[in-house]
């Protein structure tokens, strides 16, 4: 049971405008009003399990305990740091004792993650290139081979592609 103050702060959560935070006061409300776990979770939508938890959130910390978690958001890099990769990424990886000869956007994230202890994702990195202006593009595969026809065998090989990939469009076999 709750007293009239605790299902007013609960109304209150639930007013705030947070579909967690309403959801979880909501199953603490009609757990207070006696009906089972089991019906409150198939109102709501969640598993049982998850009003369990609410309502042992809810008896040990009251209503702060069923407050979402406050996310930390996007990492902020400033502008020493982004100078620091614009100088990385414009070496070589050799320079900083890697076998490769271009940077990959992993590689890189890696590197200033682990090395430099700047947390940095891959995406981020990818956005910050794009901002700094510097191109980046996956290298591709160039494959060389000691055959004189493999030029010719090469451009059989590839029209046959094509011309399966047409054929299976048009759905022949």
């Amino acid at each position: 049971m709750i007293s009239e103050a605790e299902e007013e702060g609960l109304r209150k959560l639930m007013a705030e405008g947070d579909k967690g935070e309403y959801r979880r006061s909501l199953a603490i409300i009609l757990r207070a009003k006696g009906m089972p776990n089991k019906d409150v979770a198939g109102t709501i939508g969640v598993s049982k399990r998850s009003v369990e938890r609410w309502v042992k959130a809810y008896r040990a910390h009251g209503i702060e305990g069923l407050r979402g978690r406050k996310r930390l958001g996007r990492r902020r890099i400033d502008e020493a740091q982004r100078r620091m990769i614009a100088e990385i990424v414009l070496k070589e990886p050799r320079a900083f004792g890697y076998l490769r000869n271009e940077w990959s956007i992993r590689l890189l994230a890696r590197h200033l993650t682990e090395e430099l202890g700047i947390r940095i994702s891959k995406s981020l990195v990818w956005l910050i290139l794009k901002e700094l202006g510097i191109a980046y593009k996956r290298p591709k595969a160039v494959v060389e081979s000691p055959d004189p026809e493999y030029g010719e065998k090469a451009r059989i090989l590839e029209e046959y592609k094509n011309s399966a990939s047409d054929l299976l469009k048009k759905g022949l076999p």
